[in-house]
């Protein structure tokens, strides 16, 4: 793979392997317009109960109330986010505008006719013109720091690249950052550097790639009519949590409009989807940190009571600390409740723990039955390695003797295209313990990819519930 550069890379990429915090557009869109809401209707709460509607008789107060949230929702309709751009316009000033302009509606309605639903609309509305004029500079000075940004990867280079590199030029001051592009041709066919833009290797080298680096969308470039060539790259790539587009500019499949997807001006095909994509991973991660708050205080006095007792039990430290595979494969340090005697743990995971087995101590064999041993993990979930639902962390090259598990299991690298779980899908269907044929992993893997596939939040709540007497049968737990 050809060595990277030190400086920029193609249209204004940051250098890769640079470490910042940093969230796509359609996350930034996804919060903004959630805190927009909410903003706009706390703004009208306070405006009813300036106007005395808690104190009206509900006849009166109904119509008043009807008559603002309908002018409210209007003006949501109005401004609402624009899907083709990356940042939905909240680099823009259109937005703060048809707030403002409803706001003014509002208030001369409210001074004309004196009717309080006026007033309340426009309390609603001036609220989210401020909150977008707010955002002007927040998005625009995240995009220049690179705390926002659409971190692509072009698969294909040469002619058929080329009008896909200019649409994403366009796109730069959206925060949309091309890294490079892999192609397996060289020379004029498919030049070192097309409009600014790298070749950074060959398409074998594409998959490693984007496992090492933070990369959000591949864009293949080459025509459908390839689609032997594009089915041999889309092999290695679907088990990474990555978008995979088609940028079909010579199709002549005559297909409208609405069957593409639209990054501004560039047309796009859908390959395959990264799971839990804008306001679901926002969704998730809220989720995880209220109730994983909520579960850490409840969890304090118990964990100091079970650190006492592995103190005062065996000799060591009271928490395990291990090295597992979290989001994309990336290593994390997991923390456990110590289980076995210090002097004889398996810092791997090589060894299965047997149901007899002498390393386990009298205090670990309760934890190990019940899984309190993996309470500490909630301080995962608050930090952001984990998730409080999605697929068990495993050990960095997770093997069990002589089985390696990505060896025996096809697909294995797909379980990582979310963050692991305190909890999961495998674990309510009894797939607990000890990994001693390959079918055993096999099965938790399926449980794995259809709980990203079939994700949901109601999906997170169900397992959850369902996690305490799976825990308590205590099957296959020792």
């Amino acid at each position: 793979m050809q060595e990277l550069p030190s400086g920029s890379l193609g249209l204004g990429a940051q250098p890769l392997g640079m470490a910042c915090w940093r969230i796509t557009p359609a996350r930034f869109v996804a919060l903004a317009w959630s805190l927009e809401w909410a903003l706009a209707l706390a703004a009208m709460v306070v405006a009813a109960f300036a106007f005395g509607l808690a104190d009206m008789a509900l006849a009166k107060a109904g119509p008043a109330l009807a008559l603002g949230v309908s002018g409210l929702s209007l003006g949501f309709m109005s401004a609402r986010p624009d899907p083709a751009a990356p940042l939905g316009g909240y680099d823009t000033q259109k937005g703060a505008r048809l707030w403002a302009m409803l706001a003014a509606f509002a208030a001369g309605g409210w001074m004309t006719l004196h009717v309080p639903g006026f007033a309340i609309c426009a309390a609603g509305a001036s609220m989210a013109a401020v909150w977008r004029l707010g955002l002007l500079p927040l998005s625009r000075g995240g995009v220049l720091r690179g705390r926002i940004g659409l971190r692509v990867v072009i698969a294909g280079g040469g002619a058929e690249a080329q009008p896909t590199l200019e649409h994403l030029a366009r796109l730069r001051r959206q925060g949309v950052r091309v890294l490079g592009l892999f192609d397996d041709r060289d020379g004029a066919r498919s030049p070192p550097l097309q409009l600014g833009v790298p070749r950074l290797g060959t398409m074998a080298d594409l998959p490693d790639f984007i496992a090492r680096q933070a990369v959000d969308i591949v864009i293949v470039t080459m025509p459908p009519r390839a689609e032997d060539r594009i089915m041999q790259i889309l092999a290695p790539l679907w088990v990474l949590p990555v978008d995979i587009r088609l940028a079909p500019h010579d199709s002549k499949l005559g297909l409208r409009p609405r069957s593409y997807r639209w990054l501004g001006e560039l047309a796009l095909l859908d390959l395959f989807d990264r799971p839990l994509r804008g306001r679901d991973a926002v969704f998730k991660r809220a989720f995880d940190l209220v109730l994983g708050v909520l579960l850490t205080l409840l969890a304090l006095p118990l964990m100091a009571l079970l650190a006492l007792a592995i103190r005062l039990d065996s000799p060591g430290p009271v928490l395990f600390r291990q090295r597992r595979e979290g989001y994309v494969g990336a290593p994390f340090t997991a923390l456990k409740f110590r289980s076995l005697h210090h002097a004889q743990r398996d810092d791997r995971a090589l060894v299965p723990v047997a149901r007899a087995d002498a390393r386990i101590t009298r205090v670990g064999r309760f934890l190990r039955r019940s899984s309190l041993d993996e309470l500490p993990q909630l301080f995962n979930v608050l930090i952001g390695d984990m998730s409080l639902v999605g697929p068990r962390p495993h050990a960095v090259g997770a093997r069990s003797h002589d089985l390696e598990f990505a060896a025996v299991a096809a697909g294995y690298a797909a379980r990582h295209k979310v963050k692991p779980g305190l909890t999961g899908l495998a674990q309510i269907r009894g797939f607990r313990g000890a990994v001693l044929r390959p079918e055993d992993i096999r099965r938790r893997l399926a449980c794995d990819l259809d709980y990203i596939d079939d994700w949901s939040p109601w999906l997170d709540i169900r397992i959850l519930v369902l996690t305490l007497p799976a825990v308590l049968g205590g099957e296959n737990a020792y």
